[in-house]
């Protein structure tokens, strides 16, 4: 089938199948006219997310390491968090940085952004470099978030990434993005210290 012969959906109806809080499983029908066929489908609704890539004057990224329910085990992840309503990109992953880590940079902005997973998600996730980042204090974490903070040199970061120490998919999207804009400014240097 070539591409010219696929054609878009279209959605019918729309409901709040589960409110799980931090996002929403919706129920649509949705029907593709080409094909005469309506069926069912449940996605997520959930709130963009940031993820913060915050490098120090001494050039060593900033990591957090947290327990996930998700696979009952800790974690090694950029600060991320969902991008509160009113904020842009920016504002959430400096807001994440600071909550999770108590850094602070002088300047932040977007490298990429992606969705996360668009077979069942609506949301964005923006990838936010942060750079001149230093710890001022603690920071200010949610209840439910117990991290330790730890920076690694860029070199240390990748080779975490290979060795499977880091798993998180969506902190491996985002060091395409690190590793792409730290090639085109020269400050490219992937050797474990």
């Amino acid at each position: 089938m070539k591409d010219s012969d696929i054609t878009p959906w279209e959605c019918l109806d729309s409901s709040v199948h589960a409110d799980c809080k931090v996002y929403k499983i919706l129920k649509e029908n949705w029907h593709n006219q080409q094909h005469r066929i309506a069926a069912d489908f449940y996605v997520m609704k959930v709130g963009d997310w940031a993820v913060t890539m915050a490098l120090t004057e001494e050039g060593k990224c900033v990591l957090i390491r947290q327990f996930r329910f998700g696979t009952g085990k800790f974690s090694w992840e950029l600060p991320a968090g969902v991008v509160d309503p009113g904020e842009n990109p920016v504002e959430g992953g400096v807001r994440e940085l600071y909550e999770e880590s108590g850094y602070r940079g002088r300047s932040a902005r977007v490298l990429g952004t992606v969705h996360p997973n668009p077979a069942i998600q609506r949301n964005r996730c923006h990838f936010v470099l942060v750079e001149g980042a230093r710890r001022v204090d603690a920071g200010d974490p949610g209840p439910h978030e117990f991290m330790e903070v730890r920076e690694l040199s860029i070199g240390e970061l990748f080779e975490w990434a290979r060795n499977g120490t880091i798993t998180h998919a969506i902190v491996h999207a985002a060091l395409f993005y690190l590793q792409e804009y730290l090639r085109e400014s020269g400050q490219l240097s992937l050797q474990a210290d």
